[in-house]
């Protein structure tokens, strides 16, 4: 096996350990190399794959703070611009524009009353004039303390009436009355016709984007994020996650949901040199909205107040390559020789803490510091179903719900007879220590 494949395989698995807590140059390192690239923060728990990228939206507070610090509060904003928008669209976006709100994920009150330095910023949309919103699941995952900022610069306290994690999509409720909104559309929309998007990408506040419709009820690619989607031309980026998608009529279609970032013609000539923002400005990217519509069942169900988690075993997969660690390589490091999904840790107090799983560690090395040895858990099925990677993996544990009791087949140490694990599915949030947004 050549000692490439172990340290693409391997060492990006580990990178962030060796790293930490620079954990920076682990991301620029993997994404330049081409393998996977892992980004994770204390509060955003965010991922990204390098060559067939899916990110989810909400932004780190850093790339905000210029626009948040040139606008007092309480101050109405100037008009926007509008820049590259057809008269129409332009029009369009004027008028719906104070129906948007910006997204804060605050720190605790005693440590910024103001929430003046937030942890990361999402986007939002009114749909009644009793201060009901939409935005995605993510945006408010893992958040205590939740604030929305209006076009007029104004800051409300938010509380979260539902959500549905799967499919990337929360209901909120601020403190107002009169307020606009954009109405739902009740009809399907058209593929092929133009998208009004509006966001808080790259510091710019409540900004808009446009594209058009490029697929319905698109696949998501993998199974930590939602089925079913809209597609999108729009450049939608972190940021913009939770904003609407509009249609020409000024109806809400879509809550921006994660974007796909895949290899564009001039990524492969990419020299030894070029820097992760090079990498990254290579990238082809695609957009993707959860549909909704004044019929939606799912907003019924929110509505109601349902709060549904997906459920977790509670292993890190950070750094392991999407399609799997090869066979051969697993056999060379003395894990066995059958396909499955290894993992990097696993979250205190969780499912597979408590049953004891053992994640990846190299024990020994070769002169060139690669790993010749480890050891480690391989999870070769969930309910007797193969599972060969993280996608497979997820999809089994997502086909289920929380509470239900799941068997892992493991190979443990690479020995001959593999074990049954009998594990009972957690929600999410205990990858953040609580038990609700």
């Amino acid at each position: 096996m050549p000692e490439a494949i172990l340290h693409v395989a391997f060492w990006t698995a580990i990178c962030s350990e060796i790293l930490v807590p620079n954990v920076v140059k682990c991301h620029i390192f993997v994404a330049v190399a081409g393998a996977y690239l892992s980004m994770n923060s204390a509060r955003l728990h965010r991922r990204i794959l390098s060559l067939s990228a899916l990110l989810l939206l909400t932004a780190p507070v850093l790339a905000q703070k210029t626009e948040r610090n040139s606008s007092k509060p309480g101050t109405a904003a100037a008009a926007a611009p509008a820049a590259g928008l057809s008269p129409a669209l332009s029009t369009l976006f004027q008028k719906t524009r104070p129906a948007t709100v910006q997204i804060r994920d605050c720190a605790p009150v005693e440590s910024d009353p103001d929430c003046s330095d937030p942890n990361g910023l999402g986007s939002g949309v009114l749909i009644s004039a009793d201060g009901s919103l939409l935005t995605a699941y993510h945006v408010v995952y893992g958040a205590a303390r939740l604030e929305a900022v209006t076009l007029d610069k104004k800051q409300y306290k938010i509380s979260v009436v539902g959500f549905d994690e799967p499919h990337d999509l929360a209901l909120l409720k601020i403190n107002i009355s009169g307020a606009a909104f954009v109405p739902l559309a009740a009809q399907t929309p058209r593929v092929g016709q133009a998208a009004l998007a509006i966001g808080n990408a790259g510091g710019a506040f409540l900004q808009p984007k446009t594209g058009k419709l490029l697929a319905l009820n698109a696949a998501a690619g993998r199974a930590d994020f939602p089925p079913g989607t809209l597609q999108l031309d729009a450049p939608l980026a972190p940021g913009d996650s939770g904003g609407p998608i509009l249609n020409d009529a000024g109806q809400l279609i879509g809550i921006t949901s994660y974007i796909r970032q895949e290899p564009g013609e001039k990524t492969q000539s990419l020299p030894s040199s070029a820097t992760y923002n090079m990498f990254l400005a290579t990238l082809k990217t695609t957009s993707y909205a959860v549909p909704v519509s004044s019929g939606s069942d799912l907003l019924a169900q929110l509505r109601s107040g349902i709060k549904r988690e997906a459920p977790v075993v509670g292993v890190d997969a950070s750094g392991v390559p999407t399609d799997g660690i090869p066979v051969e390589v697993l056999a060379q490091l003395g894990l066995g020789k059958k396909a499955g999904f290894v993992f990097t840790g696993v979250t205190a107090g969780g499912p597979a803490a408590l049953a004891g799983l053992h994640p990846l560690k190299a024990t020994t090395f070769d002169a060139q510091g690669a790993p010749t040895h480890a050891t480690g858990d391989v999870i070769t099925a969930v309910d007797g179903q193969d599972v060969v990677s993280y996608p497979d993996f997820l999809a089994a544990i997502r086909s289920h719900e929380v509470g239900d009791q799941v068997t892992l087949t493991v190979i443990r140490d690479g020995a001959a007879k593999p074990l049954s694990i009998k594990i009972k599915l957690a929600p999410r949030t205990i990858l953040v220590g609580q038990t609700a947004p």
